[in-house]
């Protein structure tokens, strides 16, 4: 409804005009203007100037309804950030514990960068990347070929997937400020989580990282994000005799277990950390008291003592 619309209507009804008609002479059906005037007039006249006013106040007002202002999802969300959760692994395990979307990743986002809880609370600080202002979602260009030969997770043998063996190993990086990072590696029937300080973020540190603290401990698979620091991953496949796949882009659930081990390794390194004032030493020491607490889904053992169980049956 255009001001000038708003106009003839009152004109009209100050000539004594039926709603009816008013709405030939504008070409509008009768119960358009019927309701114009019905929601915007004063209590006893109609004001152009007013029904214009009025309406733009509802518009502000009119928007989608988040799906973040169930009080219960919202708390789940905010307790799953605090623990260093990604928004793909919170909408991911969501989605698979009830069979469909309650939320989209996007939607998390937004309430972390746009809300005023997220902005008061500094919500980004617990996200992966840490980032104070989002990069815009195509602001990038994509690093074709950063990783090549790529197998992906679905090709990952049932043993993996199903905790059933000792040696499935999971891999990221905990990043943090100043170009600082850890290497973050959980094996996924034990939990068991080996902490190791990168000198740098590229593909070579990580490498040489893995290769150096796996090669200590039985290790059939790894799995990984497609991050550029990944790009060596046939070199450190050939020299652990271990297959190597990757997780499907915005997919970080499928390597949901050092994503959980990263969010419990948070609450020692919050994402402002120095660590070049953290040695390898107090890194190895966050990794003990980690691997030496019972979880509950290990029946109350600790990643340690099933880590050693199968160890010794495996006969290393």
């Amino acid at each position: 409804m255009s001001e000038g619309d708003r106009l003839s209507i009152y004109r009209g009804l100050q000539k004594g005009m039926s709603l009816r008609s008013i709405a030939t002479t504008l070409g509008r059906n009768p119960g358009t203007i019927s309701r114009e005037v019905a929601r915007n007039k004063t209590p006893e006249i109609y004001l152009p100037d007013t029904a214009g006013w009025q309406y733009r106040e509802r518009r502000k007002r009119c928007h989608p309804k988040s799906r973040l202002s169930d009080n219960e999802l919202r708390k789940y969300v905010l307790l799953k950030l605090e623990k260093g959760w990604s928004p793909e692994l919170i909408a991911g395990k969501l989605r698979k514990r009830f069979g469909q979307t309650l939320v989209n990743h996007e939607t998390i986002y937004k309430f972390v960068y746009e809300s005023e809880i997220g902005k008061q609370w500094k919500l980004y600080e617990y996200l992966p990347r840490g980032k104070k202002k989002r990069t815009k979602r195509y602001g990038r260009k994509t690093q074709k070929g950063a990783v090549k030969n790529r197998v992906f997770i679905e090709m990952r043998q049932k043993e993996a997937n199903e905790r059933s063996e000792l040696g499935h190993w999971e891999t990221d990086s905990i990043l943090f400020g100043h170009r600082q990072a850890l290497n973050s590696s959980a094996d996924r029937l034990s939990r068991f989580v080996i902490l190791t300080k990168l000198s740098s973020r590229d593909a070579a540190a990580t490498a040489s990282v893995l290769i150096e603290r796996l090669s200590r401990l039985p290790v059939r698979t790894i799995t990984a994000d497609s991050g550029p620091e990944n790009a060596l991953h046939e070199e450190v496949s050939r020299i652990l005799d271990a297959k190597f796949f990757f997780c499907h882009p915005y997919h970080s659930w499928e390597k949901g277990t050092v994503e959980n081990r990263n969010g419990v390794v948070r609450r020692y390194l919050p994402r402002g950390t120095d660590l070049d004032k953290v040695s390898q030493s107090e890194l190895d020491d966050i990794a003990f008291e980690i691997n030496n607490r019972p979880m509950k889904c290990l029946n109350f053992s600790t990643p340690y003592e099933v880590l050693l169980a199968n160890s010794v049956a495996l006969g290393n």
